[in-house]
């Protein structure tokens, strides 16, 4: 103890008695991150995993923080590193039924605006339905990234003021409910829009009625902290905060903190080259596979295409995708859509993004049945179809997805992608970074599951066409 108080550096009591705590912690961390970055690899957008890394980065820079300045700096360095968590997605778990309600919310209010200026307007789930068309609630206007951008504003504004526990949480709870009621006048606004102009006009304004609200609520926020700032006084300067530590303790710092970048930087090196090396190995034998594509019935005279809207392309970043709608005789309509990810590192996971249990969910509909796994032939391609039952007004929706690996055999796919034994099985699969497809068929018009699957093992003789 004496010999770190001649450095200059103050040590934590309990770690002071017992370092042996830290340091093992610390080796944890740095051994957890081998099968992280092993995971990582192969399924990057899985939530869960963003956060252990997070987690492991920001708890060995706390470490380093602590072996350069003890105590106090750990003190001080604790909020800005812990900070970077706010930029993590949040576990899907979490978000979606926040972002659903917030959804359901949102539209409510905004129907309820809606009619205060005599604007007719129905609510469909995370849809509002006006005079023009139907306008749809989605991620970006459901309130989360409002909510998300208004607690990064107030967990900052409660740390700069240097504020009590009790002020920090009613900053929050007045930055949620100032996102939730500004966040009602943008969708307000957009929806009111497209009831006067028509759906297609709030693309016009869009994006700047979320950087208008963005700003209003940055302002009302700082004015809030201003007046809950009863001192009015800033806070210290971080540089007053360092500690004066003399040339000895400079040295057994640096001596510190060199030793411990080093092994951390071993560790890296060696994480990296085994992560490698396994993917090699298991994906050495790869083979690709036919390749095949979808053709629709344009000689169908009920057959229309449907335009890729700019959000599309924005969301899923494919690079070749075609939506179109058609009739059969038997009565039945039919939507198909259809992307394509060339080989590439996104191709891994962008395919996965969107099924129908969320998006169709979030339109207003209720899941009845699914997904069911059915493994298809289809000029001998095998086609891994999902298949989802949702409840309508027309009757039942049946929804078959397809998301095709390249190389990929059939025994590895399962019927719920999201599963977490499917997001684990690709560090065993390899990185599926090697071309994916998505196939979604929408079915209306049959009462049952076996006629729409004979119905739709029909159609696929025609849509997939392989190309040599």
């Amino acid at each position: 103890m004496r010999r770190w108080q001649q450095a200059g550096v103050e040590r934590h009591p309990t770690v002071a008695k017992n370092p042996w705590i830290i340091i093992w912690l610390c080796a944890l961390l740095v051994f957890l991150y081998l099968p992280t970055r092993l995971v990582e690899v192969a399924t990057p957008e899985w939530r869960p995993i963003q956060w252990l890394l997070g987690i492991q980065v920001i708890g060995l820079s706390l470490y380093g923080t602590y072996l350069a300045g003890g105590k106090k700096w750990f003190q001080q360095a604790a909020f800005p590193l812990l900070f970077f968590l706010v930029a993590i997605p949040w576990p899907t778990l979490i978000e979606s039924p926040i972002i659903q309600g917030l959804s359901r919310a949102n539209a409510a209010m905004v129907v309820d605006v809606l009619g205060i200026f005599d604007v007719p307007a129905v609510q469909h789930g995370n849809v509002i339905e006006v005079s023009t068309g139907m306008v749809g609630i989605n991620d970006a206007c459901s309130g989360i990234r409002s909510f998300q951008s208004s607690l990064m504003i107030s967990l900052f504004l409660g740390e700069f003021y240097r504020f009590s526990w009790p002020k920090r949480l009613l900053l929050v709870f007045i930055s949620f409910t100032t996102a939730l009621l500004l966040n009602v006048c943008r969708t307000s606004l957009l929806t009111w829009i497209a009831a006067k102009k028509g759906t297609g006009a709030i693309d016009q304004y869009h994006d700047e009625a979320g950087w208008t609200i963005l700003m209003i609520c940055t302002g009302l926020l700082w004015a809030a902290g201003w007046l809950l700032n009863q001192r009015r006084t800033l806070p210290p300067s971080p540089v007053s905060i360092i500690a004066n530590i003399t040339d000895e303790g400079t040295r057994k710092i640096r001596s510190r903190l060199m030793r411990f970048a080093l092994a951390l930087i071993i560790w890296l090196v060696i994480t990296e080259c085994s992560v490698e090396a396994w993917y090699w190995a298991r994906e050495a034998d790869f083979k690709p596979g036919p390749n095949w594509t979808v053709t629709y019935p344009t000689n169908n005279p009920t057959y229309k295409d449907i335009p890729l809207t700019e959000a599309d392309h924005t969301l899923l970043r494919f690079d070749e995708g075609k939506k179109g709608q058609w009739q059969l005789s038997d009565g039945s309509r039919w939507q198909a859509f259809y992307f394509n990810w060339l080989p590439g590192r996104v191709a891994g996971y962008l395919a996965k993004r969107h099924t129908p249990d969320i998006c169709i969910t979030a339109e207003g509909y209720k899941m009845t049945s699914g997904p069911d796994l059915t493994i298809m032939n289809v000029h001998g391609i095998e086609l891994p179809m999902r298949h989802y039952i949702f409840a309508s007004s027309d009757g039942p929706l049946q929804i078959y997805q397809c998301h095709w690996e390249a190389g990929q055999a059939a025994e590895n796919y399962t019927a719920d992608e999201s599963s977490r034994f499917n997001l684990i099985r690709g560090v065993w699969a390899g990185r599926g970074n090697h071309g994916q497809k998505v196939l979604e068929i929408v079915i209306t018009g049959y009462d049952n599951s076996d006629e729409s699957s004979k119905a739709l093992a029909g159609q696929l003789d025609n849509l997939v066409t392989v190309e040599n």
